[in-house]
């Protein structure tokens, strides 16, 4: 179905206004899960922040988000050029709100260089169709910023909990697909998923993102549909801290984007 409305995602990133050495933009109560903004909405809108203030057609390569404190409604970007070389851009940004400093962020923009190693090992797991498979149904307590996104699970029509692996795999896509910058647009939804971790739940408790470090495997990120697979697995999860590996695919089998990500347990 076509729409001539913009997405939400585009919605919000037309707040985005350029004031003086500094951005600001307008986080919608749409992209909340609880009293701060889902991490990857505050992630894309540091980015979007930094490629505002620092032009730039070199491609993100690399990205260090470290999630301080809750963030949303009108928030601002600052930014700072940490080197500058003939390959490389490292920029820091922090995005902080009326709540205070929320989210702080290191990108790295670098192009490819020419290299005689071509080796990957990254495949994407089997998993069915996303047109198979069941989308994640409602409830009183799915997060607001979920309702931006189609998600199909490949375990069945809703995320396990009482495994005894800590794992997701499922197909993600936006609601409406946005026409921003595509690194904007993967880190939007890069971390879509619950962490792995709460597959591991007997008992539901608090959890909250410490950090999520990305790598974009190419420059210029595309799939089919709109769907993207999404993979979280958690190898430990031990004093209420987890740590989990991340990867995404896209709807050829590609890889993506790979990451990892901390997460404080409070059960």
């Amino acid at each position: 179905m076509t729409s001539t409305s913009p997405s939400a995602l585009d919605a919000l990133l037309s707040t985005l206004r350029v004031d003086g050495d500094a951005a600001t933009a307008h986080i919608d109560d749409g992209w909340m899960q609880g009293r701060t903004a889902y991490g990857g909405i505050s992630s894309a809108v540091a980015l979007a922040g930094t490629m505002a203030l620092h032009p730039t057609e070199t491609p993100l390569r690399y990205a260090q988000i470290s999630f301080v404190g809750p963030v949303g409604g009108d928030c601002t970007v600052n930014t700072r050029v940490l080197r500058q070389s003939k390959s490389s851009l490292f920029i820091d940004a922090g995005v902080s709100s009326d709540q205070g400093f929320g989210t702080s962020a290191v990108f790295a923009f670098s192009g490819e260089r020419a290299s005689h190693l071509d080796h990957n090992r990254l495949t994407m797991p089997e998993a069915p169709d996303p047109e198979t498979l069941q989308p994640v149904p409602e409830h009183r307590a799915r997060p607001s910023f979920t309702r931006h996104f189609d998600m199909r699970p490949t375990t069945g029509p809703r995320f396990n909990w009482k495994s005894e692996v800590g794992e997701y795999l499922t197909w993600v896509r936006f609601v409406e697909q946005p026409e921003c910058h595509p690194a904007i647009q993967l880190l939007a939804l890069g971390d879509a998923l619950p962490p792995a971790a709460m597959a591991l739940f007997s008992e539901f408790g608090p959890i909250s993102s410490m950090n999520w470090t990305v790598n974009m495997l190419g420059g210029t990120p595309t799939t089919d549909g709109g769907w993207w697979l999404l993979s979280a697995k958690t190898g430990y999860a031990r004093g209420g801290l987890s740590v989990q590996d991340m990867m995404l695919w896209n709807r050829a089998g590609e890889p993506v984007l790979s990451g990892s990500q901390a997460i404080a347990i409070y059960a």
